[in-house]
């Protein structure tokens, strides 16, 4: 598998190298989420996508998996189903046309279940990207799980493939390894 995270890591940054970013979208499923315009975070469960002139690039919900998977896929490829809405984000659409200078992504390594047996094997899975732009804008997309209480925002994140997507602009937001 870690051929495979290899593989699509590296397509991701050549597309940055060498084409131009379109549009980035995000998707919602359920019908609520947290936005902090603020604090300039949001938390969706839907997913991000980034289309760059030639490919399109995706952290989504797979059903499939029970989980995030960042894929050379759509949104909608990646889902599976009809069920979700594109969210009118108007921090992301600021974004759009803007040259790409840097991106770093964090893999951590999971046990995946394989079967109903359990059976489990180790498998790398993309919980952070981090993308800077020449604009001196910065945008961290996390797969994140958290806790809140009432009358507050949430705390406490930890990478969880199985939680919701963390969308900060201009705001990097401290994010624990499992624990």
């Amino acid at each position: 598998m870690k051929q495979n995270t290899n593989f699509i890591e590296k397509q991701f940054q050549l597309n940055i190298e060498s084409s131009d970013l379109i549009k980035i979208k995000l998707f919602q499923i359920n019908d609520d989420y947290f936005g902090f315009p603020k604090k300039n975070f949001w938390i969706i469960d839907g997913g991000i996508e980034i289309k760059f002139r030639n490919t399109t690039f995706c952290l989504a919900w797979n059903q499939d998996k029970a989980s995030f998977s960042f894929e050379n896929k759509s949104f909608d490829k990646i889902y599976g189903e009809d069920n979700y809405t594109e969210l009118n984000a108007d921090f992301i659409k600021n974004l759009n046309q803007k040259k790409i200078c840097n991106a770093n992504l964090k893999w951590l390594e999971y046990d995946i279940i394989l079967d109903y047996t359990m059976a489990t094997k180790k498998e790398s899975k993309l919980v952070e990207i981090n993308i800077e732009f020449e604009s001196s804008e910065s945008l961290q997309i996390a797969t994140v799980r958290y806790e809140i209480e009432e009358n507050s925002s949430p705390r406490n994140y930890f990478y969880d493939i199985n939680g919701e997507l963390l969308i900060a602009l201009n705001n990097k937001i401290e994010i624990n390894n499992i624990d």
